[in-house]
């Protein structure tokens, strides 16, 4: 939702956004230590007792926006065309990859020990962790359904969706930071030349 114009009195859901909205984009600017209740609300032009009327604390805000995130990209691995191939489910995924880590690339560590390590969590937490297993398996199952297209079959280990992950986390932060630019290669390079080295990681020989 992009309009400025004042959430009506009444639309929980759309207050809800607007309080999403506000704290990512204190994410975005200034990182996870930016990310105040009292921001928050600031940036949502309502009161800190309204934003705790939808979450307990800015971990349960934070938690929501990855959630967020990884669910959309769910949706997108889950309507894929198989019939793209391995590099063009990678390609379809990784602008939203891009987007996520240019957003919380600098608090992922945060989420990471927040809802992905072990210890005691919140139950938002929790969701937060199946969502993100939830995502693994369709990429998983995306890039299977679309090895089989292909004619070819994928490695056989619980591991792989995960290093595609980071891989493409890894690609994703390069094009945030233009670190091969540096050496003049275009972000489409990068791309083409990333995908294939990924599929061919994990193409069973």
């Amino acid at each position: 939702m992009d309009s400025t114009e004042p959430t009506a009195w009444g639309d929980a859901e759309g207050r809800r956004r607007d309080i999403l909205r506000s704290a990512e984009k204190l994410l975005a600017d200034s990182g996870y230590a930016a990310l105040t209740m009292r921001a928050i609300a600031v940036g949502a032009g309502v009161s800190s007792g309204t934003v705790y009327q939808y979450f307990d604390g800015k971990e349960d805000v934070f938690v929501a926006l990855m959630s967020a995130r990884l669910a959309d990209m769910t949706t997108t691995l889950d309507e894929l065309d198989p019939g793209v191939g391995i590099t063009g489910v990678l390609s379809a995924i990784l602008p939203q990859v891009r987007e996520l880590w240019r957003l919380f690339g600098r608090s992922a560590q945060q989420w990471e020990s927040k809802v992905l390590a072990g210890g005691p969590k919140g139950k938002r937490a929790v969701t937060s962790a199946t969502v993100f297993r939830r995502m693994a398996r369709a990429l998983e199952k995306a890039l299977r359904t679309a090895a089989a297209a292909q004619g070819v079959a994928l490695v056989d280990h619980p591991a792989m969706a995960y290093w595609v992950w980071d891989s493409l986390i890894g690609v994703a932060d390069d094009l945030v930071h233009g670190g091969s630019l540096q050496a003049r290669v275009s972000a489409g390079r990068l791309v083409e030349f990333a995908t294939e080295a990924i599929e061919r990681g994990i193409v069973a020989r």
